[in-house]
């Protein structure tokens, strides 16, 4: 156990080996080494990826896993048995796999040291890690664990590789997700943690760089955090960074005074949409004196109303009372031609119409008896026609 290159030298990038198995599967050739630096997915932390180079070509490892004793190597060609191969590792991957898989155990180390908390759950995805803790914790409180992380890792300080003896093992305070048989690895960080891992991990902390939260939300008793280390982090800031970079030009605001920004523009957005509102409810007043029936019907179109107040302004035609039938409708905004609708009626059985509506009229939507909703892809013409025959019948 642990003897596999990656274990070894976890910097190693290239190495040699020869093929003693390739077998077709679904996904490609699953090809067995006599040894690889290739990791194999587990403990939360990706597999890694990279080429085998063979006699002048080249396979690319897809996907690495562990079967029983053998690690397999998906690759998407076929290497002949007995072949001679130099593995080359994908070393930007394997170096943010190792940056971030150390920088977790500082994290979740210290949350075990400070709030007693397990790591119920871990994953290190394309862009960053998510992070399970089995206990409640807040923003501010995720925020003083990253500054103490951050610490550590600007401390430099050496990460360690324990194989205790059973005995040992059992006087050792450490962390572990379960039970654990066999020869047990455990990664020592002083001052921050002490677990049992498989992973491959930086040798001295100051190579992690830099660790960043980035949220946190409830999860099933505790919290869900999502962080990135290493280089990934830097990557995100530099993202973060130059969003709001542009923001800050829309806005005109400064780099740091965005948020303050953007509180205003919501409030200055929202004083606008209130005076819009009263701005349409004060035309459909207006617009609501001037309509008349025509042939038991009040036919109201519109433009750019929501249809809350197609709804609204039907329910009060309706209210009226000198109509067999009342219908509002205002354009569709994305340029087809069609027409949200609510039609309202109190003699008419509007539920049992809409189905015929909807088949001559090119619409969907329904309601009740009283009251349907929904939309017509058809032209104003066509809805008339329609609505005389439904109500003159």
């Amino acid at each position: 156990m642990f003897s596999e290159l990656f274990y070894k030298d976890p910097y190693i990038k290239e190495f040699e080996a020869a093929v003693v198995s390739c077998e077709k599967s679904k996904k490609g050739w699953e090809v067995v080494l006599t040894q690889t630096a290739f990791y194999p997915e587990g403990g939360g932390q990706s597999a890694d990826k990279g080429c085998l180079v063979f006699g002048g070509e080249k396979a690319e490892v897809l996907d690495v896993r562990r079967k029983e004793d053998k690690i397999c190597h998906l690759t998407d060609r076929e290497i002949p048995v007995g072949s001679s191969v130099k593995g080359v590792v994908d070393w930007e991957q394997r170096f943010d796999n190792m940056q971030n898989h150390s920088g977790e155990h500082i994290f979740s180390g210290l949350v075990h040291r400070t709030f007693g908390y397990d790591n119920v759950g871990f994953h290190m995805g394309a862009e960053f890690m998510q992070l399970d803790f089995n206990g409640p914790m807040s923003f501010d409180q995720m925020q003083e664990i990253e500054a103490a992380a951050n610490r550590i890792i600007w401390s430099n300080v050496e990460i360690g590789e324990l194989f205790p003896e059973k005995e040992e093992l059992d006087e050792i305070d450490y962390r572990s997700k379960k039970e654990l048989t066999g020869e047990v690895r455990l990664i020592d960080i002083p001052e921050a943690d002490l677990c049992a891992c498989c992973g491959t991990h930086v040798k001295r902390t100051g190579e992690i760089g830099l660790i960043k939260c980035l949220s946190l939300i409830n999860n099933k008793g505790g919290v869900r955090i999502e962080a990135v280390a290493g280089r990934k982090a830097l990557d995100m800031v530099g993202k973060i960074q130059a969003q709001n970079t542009e923001v800050s030009h829309l806005l005109s605001a400064k780099p740091l005074e965005t948020a303050k920004a953007v509180e205003r523009l919501m409030s200055e957005n929202t004083s606008a949409k209130e005076a819009f509102v009263r701005g349409i409810n004060m035309y459909l007043e207006l617009k609501e004196k001037s309509l008349v029936p025509e042939e038991d019907m009040i036919l109201d179109f519109e433009e750019n109303l929501s249809p809350v107040q197609i709804r609204q302004f039907c329910d009060r035609l309706v209210k009226r009372g000198d109509a067999k039938i009342c219908g509002v409708f205002s354009r569709k905004e994305d340029g087809e031609e069609g027409w949200n609708y609510c039609l309202g009626s109190e003699s008419i059985d509007l539920r049992a119409a809409s189905k015929d509506l909807n088949r001559e009229l090119n619409g969907r939507g329904g309601g009740s008896p009283v009251m349907i909703q929904g939309m017509y892809l058809c032209g104003k013409e066509a809805i008339c026609e329609a609505l005389k025959k439904l109500v003159l019948k």
